[in-house]
């Protein structure tokens, strides 16, 4: 279906509470505004990295970071 297996299909509230935080921070990193397609295409980062394995905060967050730079040349 995908091409790849996903680490989780369901995320429980703490799963979901970890990317938002995530989330938050990566925008707080450089003042982000930005609209709301870029912002949806960072939020789709945040999930596809943790369904992919990045379960760990510290991890999920230093890999968002390494993706922000291309994500953001893509979008800016």
């Amino acid at each position: 279906m995908f091409g790849f297996a996903w680490q989780s299909v369901f995320l429980g509230p703490e799963d979901l509470a970890m990317c938002q935080r995530i989330f938050d921070q990566v925008r707080a990193d450089a003042n982000w505004e930005r609209s709301a397609v870029e912002s949806e295409e960072l939020a789709a980062s945040v999930l596809l990295a943790f369904q992919h394995g990045f379960t760990d905060e510290a991890a999920l967050l230093a890999e968002i970071r390494s993706q922000r730079d291309r994500l953001w040349q893509r979008t800016g």
